[in-house]
């Protein structure tokens, strides 16, 4: 079995005007359809692909490595309300009508918003999009902001040099771990929320008595029922519906069909961490993949710098560099991702890799575009999305609609494999985010960037990045 253990790994992280690394912490630990969509709600787009390869047909197709990296609660509003072309706001409405500006957002946010399956329906509010001031801890409207290019200055230079989707969703109406599930099932096996257990080490299956709220099977009317329900935010009735079940599933999940075709994959993730979806798939924790396909998120970076990348690659940052609201710094997270792209951009899979960025669920956060609804778990929320690679198109918008199961039904396209479930086989399959009959040289697409100096941080923050590296802020799962 894989040793709990996070060793210290060199991650360039600039702070308090120096670097440091991770510090060691010696311990061990049916088709979707479109009922109760109001008017005016986006329509589902599909990809339009002139310059797509054949599934399985084009030894030419320039893909060969893809990386899904997997950060931690925001909004595209949040993050992107301001960025030049895209579909952003200055502006948030609440729930009695009023319309406020979207305050600057703050490098490290506190405290944590309400992101559970009912904030998520609250906010969106049946396609109003009014409801983010009755979240749980938004009374004060913290949630009502959003970064100027001086508060996120590298995520803005990856849009202007690859690709900023402006249309990908949430997989589902929040919070964390069924949308981890999503970004390797396509599913979430009809789970709701977080686990409703904390107080014990390991997770999941790892841990008979960690529990979730799911949906029951339910009939067609019965769907139907619950689909009106959530535009009506009508929580008693949805609530009617669930139920509690160990959080150790056995579903289908996208590497069980990359083993069939003898296609490697990793999984970065901390084991026992709230964010590590494998420890939920049970023929996945027990297994031989685990501890040898499925490790600690630290492995990355010596696996780029051995050459050990494999053809697709799932990655959970640690806690203190996701992002999550509560204490980590934004400013920090964003120089993790500069420290691993630049490692792919110096590597020799540069030429070749697709990586795609995403944050996994709204975090509380305001964002004014209503989400289709496929079905009784969502969409949820937008998020921010960006494509970086040598054959992304440069400097453009992608107005496709996207959500989680897009990324793998993009994997599914380039590999020839058979989609999962609902929904990776509808989804759109991100080809609209490249163009592979460019004739620009992958090497001349490099963006090395500079990290960022995150001084001034509150003195608090410091120490826990001091004492803890990137996994401060661990009890951070949701």
């Amino acid at each position: 079995m894989y040793a709990r253990r996070r060793r210290t790994v060199f991650l360039g992280l600039v702070l308090l005007g120096g670097t440091f690394g991770a510090r060691a912490l010696l311990t061990d630990e049916p088709k979707l359809t479109r009922t109760g969509l109001q008017a005016g709600r986006p329509e589902v787009t599909t990809d339009p692909t002139p310059n797509a390869p054949v599934e399985g047909k084009d030894p030419l197709f320039p893909i060969k490595h893809v990386v899904f990296i997997v950060k931690e609660n925001r909004t595209f509003d949040n993050y992107f309300a301001r960025y030049p072309g895209a579909e952003g706001t200055k502006t948030g409405k609440l729930s009695n009508g009023d319309v406020i500006p979207l305050e600057e957002a703050a490098d490290v946010f506190t405290p944590d918003l309400g992101h559970s399956f009912y904030d998520g329906l609250t906010g969106i509010n049946g396609g109003r999009m009014d409801g983010f001031d009755k979240v749980t801890n938004n009374e004060t409207l913290n949630g009502y902001t959003s970064f100027t290019r001086e508060g996120i200055p590298n995520y803005y230079a990856y849009a202007e040099n690859f690709v900023l989707g402006d249309h990908m969703f949430s997989s589902m109406y929040g919070p964390t771990f069924p949308e981890h599930l999503y970004t390797i099932g396509a599913q979430a096996g009809r789970v709701t929320g977080n686990k409703l257990e904390t107080n014990a080490p390991g997770g999941y299956c790892a841990d008979p008595g960690e529990t979730v709220y799911r949906f029951v099977k339910m009939s067609n009317d019965e769907t139907k029922l619950v689909m009106a329900a959530e535009e009506q935010v009508n929580v008693d009735v949805i609530s009617d519906y669930w139920e509690r079940v160990r959080a150790c599933f056995d579903f289908e999940v996208l590497p069980d069909h990359l083993d069939a075709k003898k296609i490697s994959w990793h999984y970065y993730a901390d084991d026992g961490s709230w964010m590590n979806a494998m420890l939920a798939i049970d023929h996945m924790y027990n297994s031989a993949h685990w501890g040898r396909d499925i490790t600690q998120e630290e492995d990355l970076v010596p696996d780029i710098e051995n050459e050990k990348l494999e053809r697709v690659s799932w990655v959970v940052p640690g806690p203190g560099v996701n992002e999550h609201p509560g204490g980590p710094s934004v400013c920090v997270g964003e120089n993790w991702t500069v420290d691993v792209v630049n490692r792919i951009m110096q590597s020799k899979y540069w030429k070749s890799t697709a990586i795609f960025l995403v944050w996994d669920d709204f975090g509380g956060f305001y964002d004014h575009v209503p989400p289709p609804h496929y079905d009784i778990m969502g969409l949820g929320p937008r998020v921010p999305f960006l494509v970086i690679s040598p054959w992304a198109k440069e400097g453009y918008v992608d107005k496709t609609t996207y959500e989680f199961s897009s990324v793998l039904k993009f994997i599914e396209t380039i590999y020839g494999l058979p989609c999962m479930t609902d929904r990776d086989c509808q989804a759109g399959n991100l080809m609209n985010a490249f163009d592979f009959t460019q004739d620009v040289s992958p090497k001349s697409r490099r963006l090395i960037l500079e990290q960022r100096d995150c001084t001034g941080l509150p003195q608090k923050i410091k120490d826990a990045y001091k004492k803890k590296g990137t996994d401060a802020f661990y009890a951070l799962g949701d």
